[in-house]
C-alpha cells in the first residue's frame, strides 16, 4: 500500500511538473515571504549582469528578475538581451497597448509573457496563442504593417461546382 501511494504521488508530480512547464504551480519558486531576493517579494536573485542592449546599463525591473533563471547557469531557455525583442524602453516606432507597457511606459518581458502557470496560452504569451503557428496574431497587436492577418482569418469552405446546364 505504502509503494502505491508513493507511486500515486509520483506519478501526480509528474503531470502537475508536466502541465505547468518550469514555471511552479505552488508559486514559491518566484515568490518568497521570509526569503526576497530581490524588490517586494521575489525569491530570485535578480540578474542586473547582462547588458540591456537597448538602454546600455545593466538589465533591470522585471527582465533582471527573469533573467534570474533564464540565463545559462540556471539552463533554462537561456535568454540574451542581445538576440531578443527590445526590452527597457519606450517605444517609438510603434503603437503599444497601454495594457502590454510596464508602469514606467517601458516594454518588460512582462509586456508580451505571463509567467503565472495559470496561463495556457503558447511561450506563457499574453495573448490567445495557443500554438507556435498562431504567433502572429499575437505579434499584430504592436506590429500590424509586419503580419498578414489574413492567414489567421476563418476559412472559408469551397463552394460546390454549379451543376452543367443540359
Amino acid at each position: 500500500m505504502h509503494k502505491l501511494l508513493i507511486a500515486v504521488a509520483a506519478v501526480f508530480f509528474a503531470a502537475t511538473a508536466f502541465a505547468y512547464g518550469p514555471h511552479d504551480n505552488s508559486c514559491v519558486e518566484c515568490h518568497s515571504l521570509h526569503y526576497a531576493k530581490g524588490d517586494s517579494i521575489i525569491g530570485i536573485k535578480p540578474n542586473t549582469m547582462e547588458k540591456n542592449p537597448s538602454t546600455g546599463a545593466g538589465a533591470s525591473d522585471d527582465i533582471s528578475l527573469c533573467l534570474g533563471c533564464h540565463n545559462d547557469d540556471e539552463g533554462i531557455m537561456p535568454i540574451l538581451l542581445s538576440s531578443t525583442h527590445p526590452v527597457g524602453m519606450k517605444p517609438g516606432k510603434v503603437k503599444v497597448p497601454a495594457e502590454l507597457l510596464t508602469s514606467k511606459g517601458t516594454l518588460g518581458c512582462v509586456s508580451c509573457h505571463d509567467p503565472h502557470p495559470s496561463n495556457p496560452n503558447y511561450q506563457y504569451l499574453r495573448g490567445d496563442v495557443k500554438k507556435s503557428g498562431q504567433l502572429g496574431k499575437f505579434c499584430a497587436l504592436c506590429h500590424k504593417e509586419k503580419v498578414d492577418m489574413s492567414e489567421f482569418a476563418p476559412k472559408k469552405e469551397a463552394a460546390a461546382p454549379a451543376p452543367k446546364k443540359q
